[in-house]
């Protein structure tokens, strides 16, 4: 940065509003000066934040599968089948969606989002609208699951709903073995850093 000092030197004969000119100028030079040097740390910063962003490796969302370790993917699949038991109860979904609904990878992805989806549109925070949006946006989502029926374990044909129309027990059985197997091929959370005496 420049040397910006305000070197000029006042004469002794100026009048008070000379020499109130000249001092008002040095000040204005002084404030110039600060402003710069903040300007050029604002940079700096930006500098070092954008260095840092391109250098660190994308942290995955709490509910992206593919990059969870076992502890985090143990939790998010209680929560998971949590509320897909809700939403099977509430909307009368057993039919279209069947108990092994955990050995089926699209199944938990699609219902991940849903649940997300969710929690978002029913929060304080969602548009007054969200509720409906994601209302039709489980209404697409059964139809995805037919076509991802590749196993055809749900129903093959049509059946009219009857209320009492259940998942059929030991359900939970199922999806603890299925969860079991997920959690047993994930990799271990990595150790802090604090854990281990710190980076060299």
């Amino acid at each position: 940065m420049p040397d910006r000092t305000f070197l000029f030197d006042i004469p002794e004969q100026a009048s008070p509003q000379k020499r109130a000119t000249a001092e008002l100028a040095g000040l204005i030079d002084t404030l110039r000066g600060a402003v710069e040097q903040l300007a050029e740390a604002h940079v700096a910063l930006s500098d070092r934040v954008d260095a840092l962003d391109a250098s660190t490796a994308f942290v995955p969302a709490r509910h992206c599968w593919r990059d969870l370790h076992r502890e985090d993917a143990r939790e998010l699949w209680a929560w998971l089948i949590t509320w897909t038991h809700w939403l099977s109860d509430r909307y009368g979904l057993a039919q279209d969606l069947g108990t092994c609904w955990p050995a089926h990878p699209a199944l938990v992805e699609e219902l991940t989002a849903l649940v997300v989806s969710w929690h978002h549109a029913y929060s304080a925070k969602a548009d007054p609208d969200a509720p409906l949006r994601w209302h039709e946006a489980l209404h697409r989502a059964r139809t995805r699951w037919q076509h991802w029926d590749t196993n055809r374990c749900r129903h093959g044909q049509h059946t009219p709903r009857s209320p009492d129309t259940v998942w059929e027990q030991p359900w939970p059985d199922i999806a603890e073995r299925a969860v079991s197997e997920d959690i047993r091929t994930r990799s271990a959370p990595a150790v802090a850093a604090e854990e281990t005496g710190g980076s060299r």
